[in-house]
């Protein structure tokens, strides 16, 4: 498996383009040895056998699940491939290898054309680039020929235990989230109190989530004691999901929400589905960058 590794300052990335276009690893320099912020099973088969437990992989054309498989576009039904129980998860590009289009000491560009399991052609870009305290990364999602309901985002698995002994504390400032039936949103938001307020930047503890957050404001914050990574978007990326499985901690800037393009057919306003067509993308940017104590 080819693996481009980027570095400037005190900041390495190596990406896995084969491997679904993804970060497949994020380290950060401490006082002369490199922390490792995002899980990645050391079994090359097993990680790739399990291509949405890790990593940063991208989630494009749609981000999360669409219900069923199915939705509505322009009064006609489509289908995509179903990976998660009943439910198409992720988009396409994180189960296809991507190809390098240019790559330097700190900076790299990837694409890929996306499958016969997404039925309106297009592909995706992204591009990494080093910064001494971060990384900046950029998606963009393209037609070639008819346009297309879209939306995408970036789906990072941190360790809980960057810093061990210390809980992971997060900051998501959204007042509220999306009601879930069967892990697809019913269209009603639910206001973020009890253990879904996500905006004291509090400990973490016990807390499983899987929540889809509407409008969060500014950026996001995880901290691991005196590690603290942010995360700046684009204001096109207007949604975030947090997941806690006991092994990681997922905090996923996105452009819409989970089920997008059926909560717009519902006339759902607000869901953040985009309309790619040929000449006009989507582009969507996050800009991720840490510091070690205060």
């Amino acid at each position: 498996m080819e693996i481009v590794t980027l570095e400037r300052g005190r900041t390495r990335a190596s990406i896995a383009p084969e491997a679904g276009g993804r970060l497949l690893q994020l380290e950060i320099e401490d006082r002369g040895r490199w922390l490792r912020l995002l899980r990645a099973p050391r079994d090359r088969e097993r990680a790739l056998a399990e291509p949405t437990r890790w990593g940063s992989f991208p989630m494009a054309p749609w981000p999360n699940r669409i219900d069923g498989g199915r939705f509505v576009w322009r009064g006609r039904v489509y289908e995509v491939p179903v990976q998660h129980g009943r439910h198409a998860l992720h988009g396409r590009g994180c189960f296809q290898p991507w190809t390098v289009e240019r790559a330097s000491a700190t900076a790299c560009r990837i694409a890929v054309t996306f499958d016969a399991g997404w039925p309106f052609g297009g592909g995706a870009v992204q591009e990494f680039r080093m910064l001494d305290d971060g990384i900046a990364l950029r998606m963009e999602i393209h037609a070639d020929g008819e346009a297309f309901p879209a939306g995408c985002g970036w789906h990072p698995w941190f360790w809980r235990d960057v810093r061990p002994g210390h809980d992971v504390r997060l900051l998501v400032d959204a007042e509220r989230w999306y009601e879930t039936d069967d892990e697809i949103p019913t269209g009603w938001l639910k206001a973020a109190l009890g253990e879904h307020d996500l905006r004291r930047y509090a400990a973490l503890g016990s807390r499983r989530l899987d929540a889809c957050y509407r409008a969060p404001r500014g950026r996001l914050r995880i901290g691991w004691g005196d590690v603290e990574l942010t995360m700046e978007q684009s204001p096109n990326a207007t949604h975030a999901v947090v997941y806690t499985p006991p092994e990681a901690v997922c905090v996923e800037p996105q452009t819409c929400a989970i089920d997008a393009f059926n909560l717009e057919a519902q006339g759902i306003a607000g869901a953040g589905m985009a309309v790619v067509a040929p000449g006009h993308p989507l582009v969507a940017t996050t800009t991720w960058r840490w510091r070690i104590g205060r």
